[in-house]
């Protein structure tokens, strides 16, 4: 008997045991992560006393073009209201207003872009251009921009990497002749951070990117040079790339839409040295960034080419009937805490679909979104034809993160902070295979068992807006939020939802499963019209 009292003891002290120390786990981790609110408000606050004063603001705007959409410019070329001509000029005049104060433009094909109108509007004139042209060019005559790490022949083509210093693209990639078959002229390519790497757009060969809604502000990367421009009304249509929410963080951060499409319908061909043959292992992907969420699909269509009966773009989709989930916390540590304003925007979203939805939207608690950038480290390990440590030097060589990286901080060097970050992440232990494997698997079933073929999962896009140039250094992994959804593959959009009491933009990113790209844009659509979209930075005629 005494032996039995004693075993139950032992199994009463252990349980007792576990419980002190979950108890001792939660109560350290509540300290953690209030010492680090307070210490990103410090940041903030000192940022802000260097920078406050460095401000300086977008010019008005006085030319009601450049507030169109691309899809009701193409509309008014058609119809003969404007001619392309008219459009690509007002767009030139306004990137010189504004590209000084961004520097989001890096090379600029401004009398070649306008010839190509002006021929269009010859074309449109004598009848050589036909109802049946529009049909295939949806987008015919209206301008574009693009990222200076995608091939568009003639163009800057460095990739921010000094040893490809005034190297320019002898080709354009695939999915640049894709918009441009669609009849979109190019009027040049945007600033990117150093090989596309980093949360922020800066490089050594062009210089950093100003945010139009405060210029001592980031505009996140590494399409971070076509969300600035397109903000500020530089361009109606913007193309970028995102293998790390490299579209969805500069959309969020400059108060635009922005689309990461199901995986692999877009060739990667001619984004920096990808040849379009890296198979479905490859997380990166071609997206389009818009002012107006009307313009998503029709871009989208386009940059799909062959592949667009595979999704359902033109299917009519009942917000109402959608199966609404969302997560307000993912639980990665290394995240800055949730600021109020974000959770709030996600919340304002959630209480609009409890509203107007036949079932109210459920909030989820899955444990693998704080394994986020844990997996997208392995899965960056696994991209085929890529090699950080030689593409930096354009594969001229082989980076030794070590020198380098002493280097830097020494004598300096030919490569961006950021780099150094990455030379440093490089030599950090690589999650396990088999753990990494596992564990998207799980988090896939486990969402796609939610999402299914009519649902969307609400998700925050970032602990707080915009922060000031380079404070990103001393918050390297608050990308996570953006990164789980290339690791799974799936269709997200990033939708703006108005700006905080500061100015900045805030939203938040609408995820589904794969295929079902039309459910995002079509929640998108009603986030616009329920809470306004886009607010442009400047004043308006």
């Amino acid at each position: 008997m005494s032996s039995v009292e004693s075993i139950k003891d032992i199994k009463e002290r252990k349980h007792r045991n576990r419980g002190f120390c979950s108890f001792v786990k939660t109560m350290l981790l509540k300290v953690f992560l209030f010492t680090r609110y307070y210490i990103d408000i410090l940041i903030d606050v000192i940022f802000g006393y260097f920078n406050d004063s460095k401000r300086v603001p977008i010019k008005k705007c006085t030319n009601p073009i450049i507030l169109e959409s691309a899809t009701s410019l193409a509309q008014k070329i058609r119809k003969r209201e404007l001619t392309s001509e008219e459009v690509v000029q007002a767009f030139v005049d306004r990137i010189k207003e504004v590209n000084p104060v961004l520097n989001a433009l890096v090379d600029s094909r401004y009398e070649a872009a306008l010839e190509d109108a002006r021929k269009i509007d010859r074309d449109i004139a004598n009848g050589t251009i036909l109802d049946v042209d529009f049909q295939e060019k949806p987008f015919l005559g209206v301008p574009f921009t693009t990222k200076e790490s995608s091939a568009v022949k003639g163009m800057s083509f460095t990739l921010g990497i000094v040893k490809r210093r005034g190297r320019r693209a002898t080709f354009d990639a695939d999915y640049i002749t894709l918009i441009k078959n669609a009849g979109a002229i190019c009027l040049g390519v945007t600033n990117i951070p150093q090989l596309n790497l980093w949360q922020e757009t800066h490089n050594p060969l062009f210089g950093i990117t100003n945010n139009p809604y405060n210029s001592t502000r980031n505009v996140g990367g590494s399409s971070g040079g076509e969300a600035s421009l397109l903000a500020a009304g530089g361009t109606p249509l913007s193309i970028g790339t995102d293998i790390g929410g490299s579209v969805r963080i500069p959309a969020f951060m400059c108060g635009v839409f922005g689309h990461k499409p199901t995986s692999h319908l877009i060739s990667t061909a001619g984004i920096a040295f990808r040849t379009g043959g890296e198979g479905e292992q490859t997380m990166v992907n071609t997206g389009p960034l818009t002012r107006h969420a009307d313009d998503l699909a029709p871009v989208l269509k386009v940059l799909v080419g062959e592949h667009v009966k595979k999704l359902k773009l033109n299917d009519p989709v009942d917000v109402k009937n959608i199966k609404m989930s969302y997560i307000l916390n993912a639980k990665d540590v290394l995240i800055s805490p949730y600021r109020e304003d974000m959770k709030q925007t996600i919340l304002r979203a959630v209480k609009h679909f409890k509203e107007i939805s036949t079932t109210p939207p459920e909030e989820l608690n899955i444990e693998g979104t704080k394994f986020a950038g844990k997996l997208w480290k392995y899965w960056m390990s696994q991209e085929s034809g890529v090699n950080f440590m030689k593409d930096i030097t354009d594969r001229t060589g082989e980076a030794n993160p070590i020198v380098d990286t002493i280097k830097h901080f020494t004598v300096g060097s030919e490569y961006t902070t950021s780099t150094i970050y990455n030379f440093i992440n490089k030599l950090l232990p690589s999650p396990n295979e088999d753990w990494a494997i596992k564990e998207t698997e799980k988090l896939r079933e486990q969402l796609l068992a939610k999402l299914g073929n009519n649902g969307v999962l609400l998700y925050p896009s970032a602990p707080f807006p915009a922060s000031y140039h380079h404070a990103a250094y001393l918050r390297p992994w608050n990308f996570h939020y953006f990164v789980i959804w290339n690791v799974l593959k799936f269709p997200v959009t990033q939708v703006p939802m108005g700006l905080n009491k500061e100015g900045l933009p805030v939203g938040i990113q609408v995820v589904a499963a794969p295929y079902q790209d039309h459910l995002c844009i079509a929640v998108a659509k009603e986030l616009e019209k329920a809470f306004g979209g886009y607010v442009p930075p400047f004043e308006t005629s």
